[in-house]
């Protein structure tokens, strides 16, 4: 069902709109933000979304009225939207894109497209003249998911998925749950992934729907749900470390294949791992490991990682450390309830490796 979900993180506070059709509203949306005055867009998407809706949204602001005497610029700035290219270096290229077109400081940056559309843009967003106005209009369910709540823009380093970051807030979000229909099956997993680990990680009602079965009825819903939950987490640093729920695995997986691997599904074979180890270390309760691999499961999600071995895996994880630190875990002691357990380097592997086989 169509949803309006309010964010309010005590500093800003912003709508999240879930329905069908919003990118044909964008053009009002945008201009209810401008007040009246001069539009200066800045769009930035990849050459998969552009294809798909570019000339939709452009079509979208020539027929949208305008205020009398005002004017609307567009202007469209591509870039991959591969998990590798989430980096410095793509930002670097939108700001001197931004800045080279002499859009002002009432320029308002539009990102649609998935995750790293979204990352991407709301760091250029946050840097351009001392921050811009940003509208995220999320065309996955990962984006939508992790991106429109929370208020964060994350970037990739040599060293490891997301270490930059920084904290800006959208002034509006369109989660058009119509763009999910043109995903690929992998590229909706990933997604999928994504919002099972909020609902682990949030437990209740949004974890017994994945328990049931996610399909194109309650999708939106599952959607809602999500950005509830993490709204209202945003300032909570202890929750938000919940949400790394199966990274250390999942990214050491993605890391391993070059990001070939879309990221939610390493994050799920890592949640996969971690929760058979978890339960073989006396972390949580076997029911509580095979609730959540049957919960994947139920929604086609990976469940193992064949693609490495345990070693590869903690050799990856641990790549970027010292010899003999300690690594900080995730697991899911409950449904509902995260803990960090600290762990030695050299027990990695073998703790991985209990979480490869059933």
């Amino acid at each position: 069902m169509p949803a309006n979900v309010k964010i309010d993180n005590g500093t800003h506070n912003y709508i999240i709109k879930i329905r069908k059709g919003l990118i044909e509203r964008l053009a009002i949306e945008i201009q209810k933000l401008n007040e009246g005055s001069d539009t200066e867009i800045a769009l930035i998407t990849d050459e998969k979304v552009s294809e798909l809706y570019l000339q939709k949204v452009i079509m979208n602001f020539q027929n949208c009225p305008k205020p009398e005497g005002t004017k609307t610029r567009i202007c469209e700035l591509l870039i991959d939207s591969h998990e590798a290219s989430k980096n410095f270096k793509t930002v670097s290229g939108l700001l001197e894109d931004i800045a080279e077109l002499g859009l002002s400081n009432r320029v308002c940056v539009v990102a649609l497209g998935g995750g790293v559309v979204c990352d991407a843009a709301g760091f250029a967003a946050g840097c351009y003249k001392n921050g811009v106005r940003l509208v995220l209009v999320p065309t996955t369910i990962a984006a939508m998911v992790k991106s429109s709540a929370g208020g964060h823009a994350r970037l990739n380093l040599s060293a490891g998925e997301n270490l930059a970051g920084m904290s800006y807030n959208p002034s509006l979000v369109l989660c058009d749950t119509e763009c999910l229909r043109t995903l690929q099956n992998d590229e909706y997993r990933s997604g999928l992934s994504e919002a099972l680990k909020t609902s682990i990680v949030a437990g209740g009602d949004v974890f017994r729907m994945f328990e049931r079965g996610i399909d194109s009825g309650n999708i939106e819903k599952v959607i809602e749900e999500c950005v509830k939950f993490r709204g209202n987490i945003s300032g909570n640093e202890n929750m938000q470390k919940a949400l790394k729920l199966g990274c250390v695995v999942g990214s050491a997986i993605g890391a391993l294949s070059m990001y070939e691997i879309q990221h939610g599904l390493a994050t799920a074979e890592g949640i996969a791992i971690t929760a058979r180890a978890s339960a073989k270390m006396g972390w949580c309760s076997e029911n509580t490991s095979e609730r959540i691999i049957n919960a994947m499961r139920k929604n086609n999600l990976p469940v193992s990682c064949r693609s490495f071995t345990a070693q590869d895996i903690a050799q990856a994880a641990l790549a970027n450390r010292t010899q003999g630190s300690m690594i900080d875990m995730v697991i899911a002691s409950e449904i509902g309830k995260c803990e960090i357990k600290s762990v030695k380097a050299d027990e990695l592997e073998g703790i991985i490796s209990m979480g490869m086989t059933a």
